[in-house]
């Protein structure tokens, strides 16, 4: 393969392939990775800003998914940014937001144990405030992991173990619940039938509204991508919405299942199905030919 003259040997993978995300930054050309940087257990908080910032209460366009198994608490209509408070925040109810924290405490956890956490910093951003947050985070997995019953425990225990929607009898967080488990059996079915090769899994990735509009996240998925076309593996994600489905088809990625998780349809608990651009997406972008 031809790296502006590089000789720098193919990647290997397989169970043992690199989680070092040091190693990996490094294995690439400068301007395939610049900026972008491992982040440490000491950035918890920092991180976990940036994704509160980018998913949920900042009048952004939400997640599809995310949206629609918290819109029970979220106390606005379900697919919408929450509307302005009358200081001009966007401060959603207590509730919504520990549901939010659990859940990205949690995946940040899980990729602790099973996946990489990278970021780009707000000083390598346009507009950056030179503090020490993240203008974007992305949470992946390379080829050879993935989550288990183990990391799965640890994360839960790290993440406050028992989530709000747990142990309770209010209405709202009952219906949080029953979406959460039917949308959780959703997401593995459709990893487990979309992507059965090995391949690069994006779990999360965020953007701090502040910084939308800068390709951020394209600037992440492409670091992703060259390591991905090294190893002559696919990049793999899961998605909800048509406006979603056509970003990630305008870097590559092809549709290859959809799932309406129909949980509760009909029922009280649980509300309508997640029917949203067909319902949760498989999507994966194959390896590029020129990296072979």
């Amino acid at each position: 393969c031809n790296h502006g003259g590089s000789s720098r040997k193919r990647l290997t993978m397989g169970a043992g392939h690199s989680r070092d995300g040091h190693k990996l930054i490094e294995s690439l050309p400068f301007d395939q990775r610049e900026g972008i940087v491992v982040v440490p257990p000491k950035d918890e908080e920092l991180a976990l800003t940036t994704m509160k910032r980018a998913f949920c209460g900042y009048g952004t366009i939400p997640e599809f998914g995310l949206d629609w198994i918290f819109s029970p608490v979220k106390g606005h209509e379900v697919f919408k940014p929450l509307p302005p408070q009358s200081d001009g925040s966007f401060q959603q109810d207590p509730v919504h937001w520990a549901c939010y924290r659990w859940l990205f405490r949690f995946c940040l956890y899980e990729m602790a144990q099973t996946g990489l956490v990278f970021g780009i910093k707000n000083t390598e951003a346009r507009g950056g405030d030179g503090g020490e947050g993240y203008a974007a985070v992305m949470l992946c997995q390379p080829p050879g992991y993935s989550g288990g019953l183990v990391s799965s425990l640890v994360a839960g225990y790290k993440a406050g173990l028992v989530p709000p929607w747990e142990n309770t009898k209010d209405e709202k967080l009952l219906q949080v619940k029953a979406r959460m488990d039917g949308m959780m059996p959703m997401m593995k079915k459709c990893h487990k039938e979309c992507a059965p090769e090995k391949h690069w899994y994006i779990y999360m990735l965020q953007v701090d509204p502040s910084h939308q509009g800068q390709k951020l996240g394209k600037r992440l998925l492409s670091f992703v991508f060259a390591l991905a076309d090294e190893q002559g593996v696919p990049t793999y994600l899961e998605t909800v919405g048509d406006r979603n489905i056509a970003i990630y088809e305008k870097l590559g990625f092809k549709v290859v299942n959809k799932y309406p998780c129909m949980v509760g349809q009909g029922a009280k608990i649980g509300g309508p199905g997640l029917t949203e651009g067909g319902g949760m997406t498989g999507m994966k972008r194959p390896p590029s030919a020129s990296a072979a």
